[in-house]
């Protein structure tokens, strides 16, 4: 509660639940008074155990009905801005959080909130200062040290961000996340070496597969003509494609290479003839003499641009459905993305971009996003004699295969996408890059594929 008053024994007791994680005991003690009187407090911890269990719109009618009662209360006023932020009515949950600190200023968690939904409405001025009223208060907020780092990077301000990442650090050298925001930031700017460092960082988050104990060396540069590496896949099925170019340089160097994969690329791996074994995470382990994570190999094999170690395409695709008799050019197109990925709104192109942008008499276009099995989007691509696509996992598919693709970009992309390099990747040499001018505007790099697919 956020005055101090006396509390009937029902609203004592149901909190006392709550602290406790004994949820359904705090909701009958609730209930049970609510079918007696209206109550604010009874009415505001139900709707904050709805929104745990996420069913926020209950959680936002509770918390309404509570603030019928006590229309000022601070504590009930954030719980419906976090509700709001929840389902990402973040205009509201401005307002809300407004209010909170237009009745005490002093919160210095509310100024975080109030950052963060200015910061997914793209309203970045606006939540650097939030996130510093956030940090006057409370100097060693870590999490605001982290998200105003992250809000500097997407104003393309690398040198304040950069300074976050670090001032996190100093404060909590053992603190996973800067160090891996870090370490994207210094690859986005081409810092290759402190990139690969600090990007290391991510084998101490908890999931189970940096959890695993393989009971054998880990892989550090050791010579391995006639020794057998067990490459572990890691993140997205995107960053498999992009990385196992460097597992495939150590097969040409002598060694024996399993690959622990995704379910979803493992039958495409094992028509990769320089691969001896592909297994899901649960598959049977083969006798193995170093075990290393994919990434890591480029930290280890210390890659940078100016090495040239690959030949392209690095995967070889035995598709049946190669070599079609049609006159027109096949076009690959991917515009949209799963509204999951933490980077949806960035990356996804406006409804309707790319209409009216071929002819049908010239283009055969294939939407890509209609695929759910991986061997039938790789296939596809293959096929392909453009691909025009955004952010994902397709872009890495038909750079590994070399296919001509066009990459449409937001002004700060991922980290693969080097900012050095304004039109080509030193990744792929099949693609080419279209970069946004402005945050969140397309304009200029429609306009340009619109003129360059005329010649296609």
């Amino acid at each position: 509660m956020t005055k101090k008053e006396t509390l009937k024994p029902e609203i004592s007791k149901a909190i006392n639940a709550f602290g406790q994680n004994k949820f359904e005991e705090a909701e009958s003690l609730c209930q049970n008074l609510l079918n007696q009187e209206q109550d604010a407090d009874a009415n505001h911890i139900i709707g904050c155990i709805r929104m745990r269990e996420k069913k926020y719109d209950e959680s936002i009618s509770y918390i309404r009905k509570a603030l019928e009662i006590k229309n000022n209360d601070i504590g009930i006023l954030i719980s419906l801005g976090c509700a709001q932020s929840s389902i990402k009515n973040y205009h509201d949950s401005i307002s809300t959080f407004e209010k909170v600190i237009s009745l005490n200023s002093q919160i210095s968690q509310v100024h975080f909130y109030l950052g963060e939904a200015y910061r997914q409405t793209d309203k970045f001025t606006k939540a650097v200062d939030a996130f510093k009223n956030c940090l006057e208060i409370a100097p060693d907020h870590l999490g605001c040290q982290l998200i105003l780092g992250i809000t500097y990077e997407e104003l393309k301000k690398f040198d304040q961000a950069i300074s976050f990442y670090k001032s996190c650090i100093d404060t909590y050298p053992d603190y996973i996340e800067p160090h891996i925001n870090l370490g994207m930031c210094h690859l986005l700017l081409g810092n290759y070496s402190e990139g690969w460092k600090e990007f290391e960082w991510r084998l101490k988050m908890p999931l189970e597969i940096y959890k695993r104990d393989f009971n054998k060396p880990k892989w550090t540069g050791q010579d391995v003509d006639g020794k057998h590496l067990l490459v572990i896949a890691e993140q997205s099925v995107g960053e498999t494609f992009q990385f196992i170019r460097f597992a495939k340089q150590l097969a040409m160097e002598g060694a024996t290479i399993t690959i622990m994969a995704q379910d979803a690329v493992i039958n495409f791996l094992k028509t990769q003839k320089w691969i001896k074994n592909v297994i899901a995470y649960d598959g049977e382990v083969p006798e193995f003499d170093y075990h290393c994570y994919l990434i890591s190999l480029a930290k280890i094999l210390e890659w940078e641009p100016k090495m040239d170690t690959q030949t392209f395409p690095y995967l070889n695709v035995d598709n049946p459905k190669k070599n079609s008799l049609n006159e027109k050019s096949t076009i690959g197109i991917v515009t949209t993305a799963p509204k999951e990925l933490s980077n949806y709104k960035q990356i996804i192109l406006p409804d309707g971009a790319l209409d009216n942008f071929f002819d049908s008499e010239k283009h055969n276009v294939i939407d890509l996003t209609k695929f759910d099995n991986l061997d039938d989007l790789i296939y596809t691509i293959d096929n392909c004699d453009l691909v025009i696509t955004i952010e994902g996992i397709v872009p890495h598919i038909a750079g590994s295969l070399n296919k001509q693709t066009w990459i449409l970009l937001p002004a700060v992309p991922k980290h693969t996408w080097d900012l050095n390099y304004k039109s080509s990747s030193p990744w792929y040499p099949s693609v080419e890059l279209f970069r946004q001018e402005l945050l969140g505007d397309w304009s200029s790099v429609m306009s340009e594929i619109e003129k360059r697919l005329s010649n296609v």
